[in-house]
This record gives structure tokens, C-alpha cells and sequence, in this order.
């Protein structure tokens, strides 16, 4: 008798595991089917903009001429305020 109630108490156990077990299978194929149905719908950023913006290499060019161009009227107007004697920072 006591065998047999061991007997039915270790198959009650593994039918436990094995419907857990398939569950959990049930979950994580759920999560992955919900994973590509997002992927699937996302779309790529809109790139377009980056042409036109003040990144883009031909910009650059310009910016770096006109940049140059300033550092080179701040300098001489520093050199200016050096030279002056009006300057009360001297």
C-alpha cells in the first residue's frame, strides 16, 4: 500500500513537471512570436536630413574656412587692444 501511494506520488510529480515544463515552453515561444512582430513593424530612421544639415562634409569645408577667417580678425583685434594704451586692462 505504501509503495503504491510512492508510485502514484511520483507520477502526480513528474505530470507536475512536465505541464510546467510546457508552459514555460508556450511562454517563451509567446515572447519570441511578440519579439519579431515588433521587429518586423519597425522601420529604419528617416536619414534624409543628415545631407543638409551643418554635418555634412561640404559644410564642413566652409565652416572651417570661415571659422579660420575669425580667429584670424579676433587675433588681430587683440593684438590691437595690446598695442592701444587706452586699454585698461594693460
Amino acid at each position: 500500500m505504501v509503495k503504491n501511494i510512492q508510485k502514484n506520488l511520483t507520477n502526480i510529480v513528474i505530470i507536475i513537471g512536465l505541464v510546467s515544463s510546457i508552459g514555460v515552453g508556450f511562454s517563451k515561444f509567446g515572447k519570441l512570436e511578440l519579439t519579431i512582430e515588433q521587429l518586423s513593424t519597425a522601420t529604419a530612421p528617416d536619414l534624409t536630413g543628415i545631407e543638409t544639415n551643418g554635418f555634412s562634409i561640404m559644410d564642413n569645408t566652409t565652416q572651417i574656412a570661415i571659422l579660420q577667417r575669425e580667429i584670424q580678425l579676433l587675433n588681430l583685434q587683440l593684438n590691437e587692444l595690446k598695442i592701444s594704451s587706452s586699454n585698461p586692462l594693460q
